[in-house]
């Protein structure tokens, strides 16, 4: 087995790997109990920065109000989102930490599902034992494959997108977080990821959410840059990514390809028979 086939077979193994947890996570989540509605008593605002000014935390230390057998309950929760007093929040089990209680909708929405994760990480560590055992042909069904459940979860993951009713909510970057997991050493510095704090008014007030999404490279994240959200008009939750035309385009053209790799595929299936 040469190098390339082994790097097919780890990215494959990776993909998989990804999308069982993300499976996984998804049945925990539908498992949580849902605690109900909860008021928000309290909040404090959470900073700190490191010796070079970076800011390296930001979260909102929150007392909560909630009613659990008909008797009312006072607890704490942290969050990423600004609340202020008399806000209702919706709390949940924290399936992540066992015991504990959080808010629901922090999470981060993927693009792809984790069914459609497990199924090209399957094809694509088929790859080199078809190319070793099977053929090309079968190589080309396999891509064929690929390119189709790539490009349908694309699709699909649009139309979910657009079938949500959303108003659109003008915001721009306030800060900008880092987040560097381990310790920093003279010979060695973990990676930093960095995330927006993010601006926006609501019914007249001004809020804050730290993103959900990072980057790797600070320059990306100008201080002052405009972004857009969207706020969910059933449920009331702030999306930061709307539908794509570049999601809608990229899934069409790959299950344009896959049926000409099909085409191609059964031709040679065709041409193998007939001799």
């Amino acid at each position: 087995m040469t190098v390339k086939m082994v790097f097919l077979v780890v990215i494959g193994a990776v993909m998989l790997v990804t999308g069982t947890t993300g499976l996984n996570r998804q049945r925990r989540l539908r498992k949580a109990g849902m605690k109900g509605q909860g008021r928000v008593l309290r909040s404090r605002h959470i900073q700190k920065r490191d010796e070079d000014g970076h800011l390296i935390q930001n979260y909102y230390e929150l007392q909560v109000e909630y009613s659990k057998e008909g008797h009312r309950k006072e607890m704490s929760v942290n969050s990423i989102d600004e609340y202020c007093r008399g806000d209702q929040v919706h709390l949940t089990e924290d399936v992540d930490r066992k015991q504990k209680i959080r808010i629901s909708g922090e999470e981060r929405e993927a693009v792809f599902a984790p069914g459609a994760l497990i199924i090209c990480g399957m094809l694509i560590a088929a790859l080199p034992l078809a190319w070793d055992q099977l053929g090309e042909k079968y190589v080309s069904g396999i891509l064929s494959a690929l390119l189709f459940v790539a490009g349908a979860a694309l699709i699909m993951a649009y139309v979910k997108a657009k079938c949500r009713k959303t108003e659109e909510i003008e915001a721009e970057i306030d800060e900008v977080l880092k987040w560097q997991p381990g310790t920093k050493k003279k010979w060695y510095s973990p990676a930093a990821s960095y995330y927006p704090v993010i601006k926006y008014e609501t019914n007249g007030e001004e809020r804050r959410m730290r993103s959900r999404y990072n980057s790797s490279t600070e320059s990306f994240l100008k201080k002052g840059k405009k972004v857009m959200l969207y706020r969910d008009i059933d449920t009331g939750k702030l999306l930061e990514r709307g539908p794509r035309k570049s999601m809608i385009i990229g899934g069409c053209c790959m299950v344009l390809f896959s049926f000409v790799g099909i085409y191609s595929t059964t031709l040679l299936f065709l041409g193998q028979t007939l001799r």
